[in-house]
């Protein structure tokens, strides 16, 4: 009773208290929602734009600000909310609404604070007439003499100069003058696509001033499309244009022409002639739609388009059955030529300044408007003192930011910057955090997007899903760099160019977005929002510069930053994603498991050891990597973490030659891992080990995991193949599936019949003794890589798979015993890739006309009674790699015989043959052609 009386009036006390003291809350809660949202919508309207009026720059930097805290608070507010006390008035319900009111009693009167602070600081923006803003784009209010310049009138001042001697464009003229004169089709399309700064009106000018374009077509048109797009001003323009060049009268009246009658006056003037447009600057698909439209179907015209983005100069070329040619970066000689150039007044590089010029130049990326800009500023100091030179190499991005001479470049990146969706600006900006040409890995860069809350849900899509989206739209404006194009068509890594990293740096500080620690020459923020540590730290500055952080990563070695990182994780209540790569730890900081925002941890290659219990506690955890670690087994609270969507735990072993069958050690399942719902990717879970019970029904219960993209199973034995093919039936997701055997002579017992496969699985990879092909791998249309391994079959496994619409690349590795394999005609429409790794009895292969059409690289290794090439390979008239590994010598020979009757004729057709061997304890090998 005594109990129930102090129990009733101290919950009076403490509520009263805390009436009191967060009167109102839901209320004002929901004004700040409100008030963030009319903030998120006035910084999306100025990101529109570059903002050049002093004070309107002061005011979206204060918006800003405000925004981020105000979001961090709503954020705050939820864990305290459900953290009261509401139980029955009990003694243990007591002592834990005591608890919990003690604990919580500080955060309370904090946030409180906070509420009352942004309130203050969102009414403190009345001055300026808060968001109804003179923006160019609202003209509200009385004070509308704001300076801000629009997208349209940022692109108006980039200029395009003729050079009279334009360095390294001579081989791509001639392809494009080539393009532009043979055939005799109707209109076709040649468009030049490459990231601003390559050079593409450049070369494109070059070769439409080329006297054998100018002699070849009648008439002439160079259109520089602006910004937005407007086709009536487009076709104005263009009638102008047209008339001067023939010296013909305009039409009358053409200004108040509508869009029909300029198109029927632009018909008769392009009336049986042959003509040449180019159309430089081409950004959206609108533009061409519009352009496509005006285009009389002319016999041997050709309509020429610049454009930064990757899918315009696709689609523009396929509907017209034209060319699309993609600009590269200028070789490493034609750069330094241009170099010398302009930073020399066309005289030599003096010795003495060799070495930092070429630093120097390789920030460039072979960009000719980098080379040009920079080198030109380089021309302005002292040859004398290296030390300028040298200043400029350590701070060009300084320079970037303040030097006039270098203006040019930062329009041309902000020309595609400003017209991104405010999303994909805040991606782009992200990219800041990682390190000075740092291959970034697609799928880190995907989850880290989703963790920090930059993706937005989209109906019937992943967040991962439209997160790709983002990043494919990146590398299609050129922002981002994919260095080499993967096999299989699909981005793996990415880049950003050295410059336009500087530049993305910039704006990114604008936005006091990323802090990026480089030793003791840090300059921190007042506000640490996301931490990047990419040099050894003593120390880091005190915890009140990061009660706002959200995110720390770690690139390369830390030094002593351990117990000082502790320090900053006990203050960072809002931390969102922690990356820890590479770090030489044993065991994950106490400090991280209180951080119940969390929702990204990597550990990836460190030396973890073991996974505490603890990681209970993380209930927002959408993505756990362990990879490289030495974890092999999870505990059974790993279960517990419901909103888990990435879970990779798994460490590859160290190879012993090329060729290795148990290359990956996986980990230890808890026997309910089926229960995690939400889970996207598993890799690589041991069948032999999930815990708790028979295997055979712990593999069953992965079909549960409904969500699954990406599943990764390993130490499968023959008595899992029922079960894992009953799983397979629900895994209808399912995108990549990856099952290897727990030794080479155990089957894989996978011919069981499924009501239902996966049919949009992608990608195969099979890693044991198999009896036969899967029947069901012949009704998987999706698939698009295929890869057998230690498959040991009798009979020829091309009968399964050449039906499979999409397949594209095909492995083969110990996968069949017979001596003979036939690719028949009409089989493999689509295969682009093939290996044959290790077929110890081969010793033929046969190509029937017909057969794999697109085959465009083909790799034999290893295969020791081959002695001739396939029958047949002369078909393969898109075949433009032969790579040859560990092939008989005999082999060999007769290729590299040249003499009538030789081996060499049968690879005329082939524009690459390469050959290696591993002899001696190294690989060597040469080109025969």
């Amino acid at each position: 009773m005594l109990v129930c009386v102090i129990a009733f009036f101290w919950e009076k006390l403490i509520f009263n208290e805390e009436n009191e003291l967060l009167g109102g809350v839901d209320e004002k809660i929901e004004e700040m929602r409100a008030e963030l949202e009319r903030m998120a919508a006035f910084l999306v309207a100025a990101e529109a734009q570059e903002v050049t009026d002093p004070r309107l720059k002061v005011l979206v930097k204060q918006v800003r600000d405000v925004a981020y805290d105000t979001e961090d608070v709503l954020h705050e507010v939820i864990p305290l909310r459900t953290g009261r006390y509401q139980g029955k008035i009990r003694l243990c319900g007591f002592v834990r609404g005591v608890y919990l009111h003690i604990r919580n009693l500080k955060a309370r009167h904090q946030l409180a604070s906070e509420i009352q602070s942004i309130k203050s600081r969102v009414t403190s923006l009345d001055g300026y007439q808060r968001y109804c803003f003179p923006l160019s784009i609202s003209g509200q209010g009385p004070n509308t003499n704001f300076n801000s310049r629009t997208l349209g009138d940022y692109r108006g001042t980039v200029h395009w100069s003729k050079d009279p001697n334009p360095v390294g464009i001579e081989v791509p003229k001639q392809q494009l003058i080539k393009w532009l004169v043979e055939g005799d089709s109707g209109v076709k399309t040649l468009s030049v696509v490459g990231p601003a700064g390559i050079g593409k009106t450049t070369l494109v000018r070059e070769v439409y001033d080329d006297a054998t374009v100018k002699k070849h077509f009648d008439n002439h048109a160079w259109l520089t499309v602006s910004q937005p797009f407007d086709l009536d001003e487009l076709m104005k323009d263009m009638l102008q244009t047209l008339c001067s060049g023939m010296r013909a009268r305009v039409p009358q009246g053409i200004e108040t022409t509508k869009t029909n009658g300029l198109k029927r006056k632009i018909s008769e003037v392009l009336q049986q002639q042959r003509y040449v447009l180019v159309f430089d600057n081409v950004r959206n698909i609108d533009a061409w739609e519009g352009i496509k439209s005006v285009l009389p179907n002319n016999n041997n015209s050709r309509v020429m388009l610049t454009t930064c983005f990757r899918h315009i100069a696709s689609t523009s070329s396929k509907e017209t059955e034209g060319k699309v040619y993609t600009m590269k970066p200028l070789y490493q000689e034609d750069s330094w030529t241009l170099f010398c150039k302009k930073a020399f007044r066309g005289s030599y590089c003096p010795r003495y300044l060799e070495e930092v010029s070429q630093r120097i130049l390789k920030r460039c990326c072979g960009l000719p408007l980098a080379i040009v800009a920079i080198a030109g500023l380089l021309a302005t100091k002292n040859q004398s003192r290296i030390e300028e030179w040298e200043m400029l190499h350590r701070c060009l991005g300084v320079e970037l930011e303040g030097n006039d001479n270098l203006e040019c470049l930062k329009k041309n990146f902000f020309y595609s910057y400003y017209d991104l969706p405010y999303q994909l600006k805040l991606c782009l900006l992200y990219l800041s955090i990682f390190p000075e040409d740092y291959m970034i890995e697609r799928m880190r860069l995907l989850r880290l997007w989703i963790a920090e809350g930059f993706v937005q849900g989209r109906a019937e899509m992943t967040l991962e899903e439209v997160a790709e989206g983002y990043l494919n739209e990146l590398v299609d404006k050129n922002l981002v760099h994919v260095p080499e194009k993967p096999e299989d068509g699909k981005l793996q890594t990415c880049q950003v160019h050295n410059l336009w990293g500087e530049l993305i740096n910039f704006k990114s500080r604008e936005h006091e977005m990323v802090t990026v620690a480089r030793g003791r020459d840090t300059l921190w923020p007042k506000k640490v929002r996301h931490l990047a540590v990419h040099h050894s730290l003593e120390s880091l500055p005190e915890s009140k510069y990061f009660n706002r952080l959200h995110s720390v990563l770690i690139f390369g070695r830390i030094g002593s930053l351990h117990q000082p990182l502790r320090s900053l994780l006990s203050s960072g209540k809002l931390i969102k994603v922690l990356d820890f790569r590479g770090a030489p730890w044993e065991s994950i900081p106490e400090e991280v498991f209180e951080l119940h925002r969390l929702k990204y941890l990597s550990m990836r290659e460190t030396k973890l050891k073991k996974l505490p219990k603890s990681i209970r506690k993380l209930q927002n955890l959408e993505t756990l990597d362990l990879k490289g670690t030495y974890v092999t087994q999870l505990p059974l609270e790993i279960t517990r973490l419901q909103k888990l969507r990435h879970l990779l735990v798994y460490r590859y072993k160290i190879l012993v030659g090329y060729i290795s069958y148990d290359s990956v050690r996986g980990f230890k399942a808890p026997h309910n891992v089926g229960g995690l719902h939400c889970l996207q990717k598993l890799s690589y879970i041991e069948a032999d080990h999930i815990g708790g019970g028979t295997s055979d029904i712990m593999v069953r219960r992965l079909g549960c995991l409904t969500q699954l993209r990406k599943l990764n199973i390993v130490r499968v034995r023959r008595g899992h193949g029922i079960a894992l093919c009953s799983s397979l039936e629900n895994l209808t997701n399912l995108r990549s599936l990856n099952i290897t055997s727990i030794e080479p002579d155990e089957i894989l017992d996978l011919h069981h019949r499924l009501s239902s496969a996966p049919r949009h699985l992608q990608r195969l990879y099979l890693t044991g003794p198999l009896e036969h092909v899967p029947i069901w791998v012949a009704s998987l249309n999706s698939l698009v890589r295929v890869v057998l391994r230690w498959s040991q079959l009798d009979d020829d496994p091309l009968h399964s798979l050449q039906a499979l619409p999409c397949l594209e690349e095909l492995h083969l590795l110990r996968a069949y015993k017979g001596d003979r394999l036939c690719f028949k005609a009409g089989g493999f429409e689509r295969l682009k890739i093939l290996w044959l790794i290790t077929l110890e009895g081969l010793r033929w292969v046969v190509m029937e006309q017909g057969a794999v059409p697109c085959l465009q690289k083909m790799y034999y290794q290893n295969c020791k009674l081959v002695d001739k090439l396939p029958s047949g390979i002369q078909h393969l008239t898109n075949l433009g790699l032969l790579h040859l590994t560990d092939m008989p010598d005999q082999l060999i020979i007769s290729l590299e015989n040249r003499e009538e009757g030789g081996g060499y004729a049968e690879i005329a057709h082939i524009r690459d043959v390469w050959t290696e061997n591993y002899r001696g304890g190294s690989w060597t090998g040469h080109w025969i052609k």
